[in-house]
């Protein structure tokens, strides 16, 4: 499968859902619920402490999931090219930096560029992200636009919890739009950050403009169904 085709494929879905929000002790559970809704996009936040207070899993906790999921890893470490090299040998089909972290960002895509991985029994390019705090200039993507597939932007500054309002980070999609012009069709752009149903809803009407929702701990917070049911209901995905 070429890369961009498995863009266009990934493009079909809108949710990618965290997680690592479930009760893992009902875990099949849980992952047979969302094959019943057919969302196959897993978001995973490997935090070390570091790069925020933020502490999560580590890469090894992505064996826990069969390889017919795709693994989409947002990376909030200090040492991104030590961590990028586990997850990616641990199974992620989507490795997003944080473009805050800047001291080993360049070497990280580089590596990261190099690599091959399988998803449904095909083998491609891995794929690679850039995540921005909400304060970041978007301009500061210039520069890496060629070298990613992915973009993520945050809804929530994960150094100090601050939250955003939907208005700016509806701005900051826009601006990306923008920056990216005839690329933005080869590229994904992704909402990440305390993803309720409300705010989901703010971002429904410029769903054509935004590929990806991340959500975890809404959806997981009660019966998945019922959320997923009330999701799907409002037009989320």
């Amino acid at each position: 499968m070429s890369k961009s085709a498995l863009i266009q494929q990934l493009k079909q879905q809108k949710l990618s859902v965290g997680i690592l929000s479930a009760n893992w002790l009902q875990l099949n559970e849980a992952l047979a619920s969302l094959e019943k809704y057919r969302l196959n996009i897993l978001h995973f936040d490997i935090a070390d402490g570091q790069f925020s207070p933020l502490f999560t899993v580590g890469a090894m906790g992505l064996k826990s999931f069969p390889p017919r999921y795709f693994k989409d890893v947002h990376l909030m470490v200090q040492n991104q090219l030590e961590v990028a090299k586990a997850v990616v040998a641990n199974g992620a089909n989507l490795v997003t930096l944080q473009l805050e972290q800047c001291n080993d960002l360049a070497p990280t895509i580089e590596w990261l560029a190099r690599q091959r991985v399988t998803y449904v029994d095909q083998t491609y390019p891995l794929l690679i992200g850039i995540s921005l705090c909400p304060e970041t200039p978007i301009s500061k993507l210039q520069p890496y636009l060629d070298d990613v597939d992915i973009i993520q932007l945050l809804t929530l500054d994960p150094r100090t919890g601050e939250k955003y309002p939907s208005k700016l980070i509806l701005e900051r999609v826009t601006e990306v739009k923008t920056l990216l012009g005839d690329k933005s069709s080869e590229k994904l752009l992704n909402i990440d950050g305390a993803m309720t149903l409300e705010l989901a809803e703010d971002f429904r009407n410029s769903s054509h403009l935004i590929d990806w929702l991340v959500s975890g701990s809404a959806l997981f917070n009660g019966e998945l169904e019922t959320h997923l049911d009330m999701w799907k209901g409002k037009g989320i995905y």
